[in-house]
C-alpha cells in the first residue's frame, strides 16, 4: 500500500500564512482551515484553489462554521448566532441559516462543515458545550439537528459531533481526557439521541470525542480510538455507514499517546479519516506509522482500504471528485 493511497485517510491543517508546501508534499486526502487561515471570501476562494491545485487528488476542505464563538471565517461571511440562540427561532430558521451558512461555504470552494453540534449539556461542570448545543433536552436537540442537515447538506457534507454526546462530563477534551462517570441509560437515553436524529437525516459524516466511557470500553480508551465505541456502538449497533472523522487528534486528551500510535489505533478502531489540524510532523508520522503496521501485518490491509474508499466516496459525493 503507497504512502500517497495512505494519506487519503488524514486531514490536516496548513499554517499561518497559508504556506501550502507541506500539503503539496504529504497529498493528504482532506485540508481543514482553521481561524489563522480565514480572510476575506476572494482570498478563501483562491486559497481553496491552491491547495487543489498542490493535489494529485482533490481533497475534501472543512472547516468549523458552527456558529457563536466556533466560526472560523468572519471576514465578509454571515455572522452566525449560537446555536442554542438560533434555535429560539424555531426550526425553520435553523434550516433557512444551515442552507445559508452551506451556499457561502461551498461558494467558496469548502465541502465540509463541522456541524452541527449535537451534544446535550446536562452535566454541571460543562464549559465547553453551553450554547453551541441546540437545547438541553435531547428531542428538542435531535429534532434542530436534523433540521440544519436537511438545510445544509444538499450543498455541504455536514458533520455531526461530538459522538457519543461531550455533554455529559465536565472536563474540556481540549485539556484532558474527559471520563463518562454516569449510566449507560443515561448515554442512550439522553446523549445518543441527537445522534440518532442525525443519522436518520442522512448525516454524511460522525466527528468521533475524546472521552473515556468505560461501561462501553472497559479499558479507559478514549472513544476515538475505540473499537468497542466505533465499529460497536456507532457501526454496528446504529448501523452508521458515512464517513467517521476524528475530532483533532493533537488535543490535550490525547496527550499520553505519540502521533503514530494514535493513527494506527484510530483506524484500526474504525475512524476513515484522522484530523491533525496544526503539525505537519505529526501528520507525517502518522502516515509513516500506518504503512508500517500494514506491512508488519499490525493493521489489515482491508480495514485501510475500506476507510479509503469511505473517503473517496465522500468526495465523489459531495462533487470533489467525479463519479464513474
Amino acid at each position: 500500500m503507497t504512502r500517497n493511497e495512505i494519506a487519503q485517510l488524514l486531514m490536516i491543517g496548513i499554517p499561518e500564512g497559508n504556506d501550502l508546501s507541506e500539503i503539496a508534499r504529504l497529498q493528504p486526502g482532506g485540508v481543514v482551515l482553521m481561524g489563522r487561515n480565514a480572510g476575506p471570501r476572494a482570498e478563501v476562494r483562491r486559497l481553496t484553489r491552491a491547495i487543489c491545485q498542490v493535489c494529485d487528488e482533490a481533497p475534501l476542505i472543512a472547516t468549523d462554521q458552527e456558529g457563536g464563538r466556533v466560526q472560523r471565517l468572519r471576514d465578509g461571511f454571515t455572522e452566525i448566532p449560537p446555536m442554542r440562540e438560533l434555535a429560539a427561532g424555531g426550526a425553520n430558521a435553523v434550516g433557512l441559516m444551515a442552507a445559508n451558512v452551506a451556499a457561502e461555504l461551498r461558494g467558496v470552494g469548502i465541502h465540509v462543515n463541522f456541524a452541527p453540534v449535537c451534544d446535550v449539556p446536562v452535566h454541571p461542570d460543562d464549559t465547553i458545550i453551553g450554547n453551541r448545543a441546540f437545547a438541553n433536552e435531547p428531542i428538542r436537540a435531535g429534532l434542530l439537528a436534523a433540521e440544519y442537515i436537511r438545510g445544509a447538506q444538499p450543498t455541504v457534507m455536514c458533520v455531526a459531533k461530538h459522538f457519543p454526546g461531550h455533554g455529559g462530563v465536565g472536563i474540556d477534551s481540549h485539556q484532558g481526557l474527559p471520563t463518562f462517570t454516569s449510566t449507560l441509560d443515561e448515554l442512550r437515553s439522553i446523549h445518543l439521541q441527537p445522534f440518532r436524529a442525525a443519522l436518520a437525516a442522512g448525516v454524511g459524516a460522525m466527528m468521533i470525542s475524546h472521552i473515556a466511557i468505560p461501561d462501553l470500553d472497559a479499558t479507559g480508551t478514549p472513544a476515538s480510538l475505540s473499537h468497542p465505541i466505533i465499529t460497536g456502538l456507532l457501526r454496528d449497533e446504529l448501523k452508521f455507514r458515512g464517513l467517521v472523522v476524528t475530532d483533532d487528534l493533537e488535543m490535550g486528551a490525547l496527550d499520553a499517546f505519540d502521533a503514530g500510535d494514535i493513527a494506527v489505533r484510530a483506524i484500526a478502531a474504525g475512524n476513515d479519516l484522522l484530523l491533525f489540524c496544526h503539525s505537519a510532523t505529526k501528520a507525517e508520522a502518522a502516515i509513516e506509522a500506518v504503512q508500517r503496521a500494514v506491512a508488519d501485518k499490525k493493521l489489515t490491509a482491508e480495514r485501510v482500504r475500506d476507510a479509503i474508499e469511505r473517503v473517496r466516496w465522500a468526495k465523489r459525493k459531495f462533487g470533489v471528485l467525479a463519479t464513474t
